[in-house]
C-alpha cells in the first residue's frame, strides 16, 4: 500500500501504562513499553555503523547502499536545523536493524454504517482514531474482535514513529532504504512532530506534519538543483492528491448515506454502489492515480481506510495556506502554528477551515481534483443527491456488506 505518512507517536505511552488499571490496558501499554525498549536496547550510534560498513561497502551494494542513506539522512538533519528552523536535538543520531518489515502496525475501526470512528485514549498524548502494536498478530487479534463487534478495520505496517521527544528516536531498517524523495519526506514529518503537537487533535497533528515533510522534501531537492529528483516527486506527489480527490468524493457520498433517514438495509446497498463505482472510476483512471501503486489500497477499500487517510491529509491545504500566508518563512510558520495550538478546538478547526478554502480556492489543482472525473458516481447520481438515487436502485432484499482489514 502507498502510505509512506502514516507515522504514530507510540513510544511515548510506555511512560504512564503503572498508571491505568484493568487487565487489557495493563497488557496494552506493557506491550508499548517492551516494544520500545527493545528498540532502545538495540540501536547503535550511526558513526559507529559508517565506521563499520566503511571497508564493506566497496564488494556489498546492500552494505553501501545503507552506507549512503544514513550519511544522507545526516545531511538532512544539518539541513533541518539550519534551512528550516527545526532542529533535531539528537534524534536520528542512531540506528536499529530490525528483523520485520514494519516497526509497529496501525489498526483503524470505523462503524459499518459511518465515518466516525473509533477511539482510544492514552496519557500524555490523549485520544486518537488507531491503536498501534509492535507485533502485528497482535494487531490481528484486535482486529478481528472489533469485527466481531461488526466494526470495519484497516491494519496497516508503519515504517516508523515518533516518541514527541521523550526519547531521541533512532534511524530504522524498515526505512532507511527507501528513495531518497520519500526518506526526506519521511524524517521532515517526524520531526515536526517535535515543534508541535495538540493532545486531542490527531488530524491537526498529522496534517501539520504531513505539510511540513512535503515541503521540507520540495525545499531541500531545489536547495541541492536536483531538478530531475525534484520533478519525479511532484508527479508522485499529483498521483497521490488525486487519488486522494477521488477517496474524497466518496467520503462525501457515503456521508449523504450514512446521515439520511433511509433504513440501514437500504444505507448498506447504497454503500456498496458506491464504493463499487468508486473502483470502477480508480480502474478507468489508474495511470494518473499512480499507475498501480495503490491497488492494494483499493482493494482494502472500507470505511476504516477512508478515516485513516482523513486523518493524515484533510487539513494540509490549510497548512499550507498558512505556510504562504507567512511568507514561506518556516519560524513565522511554526509561530502561527503554535498560535493555533492555543485555540479551542472549534476555534482551531475554524481558522484551518478558512485557510484552506483560500488554498483550493487560489491553487484550484492543488489536490488534483480538476484532473479526476468519476463517471460511475455522477451517473447513479451520488455526487448530487445521494440518498434518492440510492433509494430508486434499492428493491427488496438489500443486503448488509462487512469488510474487514
Amino acid at each position: 500500500m502507498r502510505l509512506p505518512w502514516l507515522f504514530l507517536p507510540m513510544g511515548v505511552l510506555l511512560l504512564a501504562f503503572l498508571s491505568l488499571t484493568g487487565c487489557q490496558s495493563l497488557l496494552y501499554y506493557g506491550h508499548a513499553a517492551g516494544g520500545q525498549l527493545r528498540l532502545l536496547q538495540t540501536r547503535e550510534p550511526v558513526n559507529e555503523v559508517l565506521d563499520r560498513l566503511h571497508d564493506q561497502r566497496q564488494k556489498d551494494e546492500g552494505a553501501d547502499l545503507l552506507y549512503r542513506r544514513l550519511v544522507f539522512t545526516q545531511e538532512l538533519l544539518e539541513f533541518s536545523d539550519k534551512a528550516l528552523a527545526m532542529p533535531a536535538d539528537g534524534r536520528y543520531r542512531s540506528y536499529v536493524e530490525l528483523d520485520r518489515p514494519y516497526v509497529v502496525w496501525n489498526l483503524f475501526a470505523a462503524p459499518e454504517l459511518s465515518l466516525e470512528p473509533r477511539r482510544w485514549c492514552y496519557p500524555v498524548v490523549g485520544c486518537a482514531p488507531y491503536r498501534g502494536f509492535f507485533s502485528v498478530a497482535r494487531a490481528e487479534r484486535d482486529a478481528r474482535r472489533l469485527q466481531a463487534e461488526r466494526y470495519e478495520v484497516y491494519l496497516g505496517g508503519v515504517a516508523a514513529y515518533s516518541t514527541l521527544g521523550w526519547f531521541d528516536d533512532s534511524l530504522l531498517s524498515t526505512f532507511i532504504r527507501w528513495p531518497e524523495p520519500r526518506l526526506a519526506q519521511l524524517i521532515f514529518h517526524e520531526l515536526a512532530h517535535g515543534v508541535v503537537w495538540v493532545r486531542d487533535d490527531v488530524a491537526f497533528n498529522e496534517s501539520f506534519a504531513t505539510f511540513v515533510g512535503r515541503q521540507g522534501s520540495i525545499a531541500w531537492f531545489q536547495d541541492r538543483g536536483r531538478d530531475a529528483a525534484l520533478a519525479s516527486y511532484h508527479q508522485d506527489l499529483l498521483d497521490w492528491q488525486r487519488l486522494q480527490a477521488l477517496l474524497g468524493i466518496a467520503r462525501e457520498a457515503l456521508t449523504s448515506v450514512y446521515e439520511s433517514g433511509l433504513p440501514d438495509a437500504r444505507k448498506a446497498v447504497g454503500k456498496a454502489q458506491i464504493l463499487g463505482a468508486v473502483r470502477a472510476c480508480y480502474a478507468a483512471q489508474r495511470e494518473v492515480l499512480g499507475g498501480g501503486r495503490h491497488d492494494a489500497l483499493m482493494a482494502s477499500l472500507n470505511n476504516a481506510l477512508l478515516v485513516s487517510l482523513a486523518t493524515y491529509q484533510d487539513l494540509v491545504p490549510a497548512f499550507a495556506s498558512l505556510f504562504a500566508e507567512n511568507g514561506g518563512r518556516w519560524r513565522d510558520f511554526f509561530a502561527a502554528v503554535r498560535q493555533l495550538a492555543r485555540l479551542t478546538p472549534e476555534e482551531r478547526l475554524a481558522r484551518l477551515g478558512a485557510s484552506g478554502d483560500e488554498q483550493i480556492a487560489e491553487r484550484g489543482d492543488d489536490h488534483g481534483a480538476d484532473e479526476v472525473q468519476c463517471e460511475a458516481l455522477t451517473s447513479h447520481g451520488f455526487d448530487r443527491e445521494t440518498t434518492g438515487a440510492v433509494d430508486d436502485h434499492v428493491g427488496s432484499g438489500g443486503h448488509r456488506q462487512h469488510e474487514g482489514a
